[in-house]
C-alpha cells in the first residue's frame, strides 16, 4: 500500500496482533501491537495498546500516536 501511495514505509503506522503481523510491525515506522497480541508481536512493537482489538485499540492508536492527544 505504501508503494502504491508513494509513501515511505518509515512514515507508516502498522498494527497487528498475530505472528503473521510481525514483519509488518517491524517494517513500519511505528509498529503497534494490540494488548491481546501474541508475545512475539509485542516484543517487536514500538507501542503496545492499553486496549484490545474489541475495545477501541485502533482509536487509541489514532488518538495517542497520530493525533498526539
Amino acid at each position: 500500500l505504501c508503494e502504491m501511495l508513494n509513501v515511505d514505509i518509515k512514515n507508516a503506522y502498522a498494527a497487528g496482533d498475530e505472528r503473521n503481523d510481525i514483519s509488518m510491525i517491524q517494517a513500519a515506522g511505528v509498529g503497534v501491537a494490540m494488548k491481546n497480541a501474541v508475545e512475539e508481536a509485542k516484543a517487536v512493537a514500538d507501542y503496545v495498546t492499553e486496549n484490545d482489538n474489541n475495545h477501541d485499540a485502533i482509536a487509541e492508536v489514532i488518538d495517542k500516536l497520530m493525533l498526539g492527544a
